[in-house]
């Protein structure tokens, strides 16, 4: 009889869930996506959760008797071996023990991780990553996260906060961050930080294809318009992203001077414009890097959205529940 594992990718914007058969292959390549109920109470968007993993069964008509495991990805921070979320604002969740909710609804074996954790571990067991003992994965989107494998296993540190790379400060005394500090990574690196930049350039006169696809009105601004832009070698956008480029390798030299990875996967939202930023960003990591650096040093995933899926299935396949 086959047997199956469950995966969760909890999100800010959406949910999606997927089922892996024991060779880890996606059952049908369905992925069942469900938009997050965010500020809707702690409990509303437990059951839309909840749900998301029921429909999905129903859907490939499994029984939950035939599943494993479920794996769960989640942004942080959490307690992964009390399987708490601590801290998830867009939820309403705090302390909100996922984790045991999940094994008193389904019955099975429930493990818990950080999103970006998954990532990395999916990308060194299936992805770009693949033959590496020692990785970083880090995601480029709104913000910037990341995930640390070392010696083959997920580094977790010892409060479960190892990879919160979008607050490491590459500027001293640089922007106001959230978090209490100045000059956070993400302020500077992430999906976010060029769209502020793009604003304030916009605001301030400056001359861009991406400014008229937007009517220059900032609100319409969006990563996808610089995009378009050096796609047709508006001089902008060419020079923006090298300086995301720029920023990039800053951060990603001072995780490698530590870390001393065979590499750095890429993903999230902004690695759409790799071919753009690539460059700036290997040279900005052989100034500053005290190791030797080559171009296959930094790579790009491509497992995309299925990413933290996948390190969810292997999460509870390495775990031989």
């Amino acid at each position: 009889m086959s047997k199956y594992y469950l995966s969760l990718d909890i999100g800010g914007t959406k949910t999606s869930a997927s089922v892996f058969d024991e060779k880890g292959d996606i059952v049908n390549n369905y992925v069942l996506k469900r938009k997050s109920e965010t500020f809707k109470g702690k409990e509303a968007v437990y059951q839309n959760t909840k749900k998301v993993l029921e429909d999905i069964l129903e859907k490939l008509s499994i029984k939950r008797e035939d599943v494993i495991a479920i794996g769960v990805g989640s942004p942080g921070p959490l307690d992964t071996k009390k399987g708490i979320i601590i801290h998830a604002p867009l939820m309403g969740w705090e302390n909100f023990p996922i984790v045991e909710r999940l094994k008193e609804d389904f019955k099975l074996p429930v493990l818990l991780d950080n999103d970006a954790n998954l990532g990395a571990l999916a990308e060194v067991r299936c992805g770009e990553g693949r033959g590496c003992k020692n990785l970083i994965y880090m995601t480029v989107s709104t913000g910037c996260g990341g995930g640390i494998i070392i010696n083959n296993d997920i580094y977790r540190g010892s409060h479960d906060g190892a990879g919160e790379v979008g607050h490491m400060s590459i500027l001293p005394d640089g922007i106001d961050c959230p978090c209490g500090s100045k000059g956070c990574f993400e302020l500077y690196a992430s999906g976010t930080a060029i769209n502020e930049r793009m604003k304030a350039d916009m605001l301030a006169g400056k001359k861009s294809l991406a400014f008229e696809l937007a009517d220059y009105d900032p609100d319409k601004i969006e990563g996808s318009l610089l995009l378009e832009a050096a796609s047709k070698n508006d001089e902008y956008a060419l020079e923006a992203y090298k300086l995301e480029g720029y920023y990039l390798g800053l951060g990603i030299a001072n995780l490698l001077n530590i870390l001393d990875t065979e590499a750095i996967v890429l993903g999230g939202g902004v690695t759409k414009a790799k071919e753009y930023f690539h460059q700036s960003c290997i040279n900005t990591l052989k100034e500053r890097c005290v190791h030797s650096v080559d171009e296959g040093m930094l790579r790009y995933s491509k497992l995309n959205d299925l990413v933290v899926l996948y390190g969810a299935y292997y999460l509870c396949k390495d775990k031989e529940i």
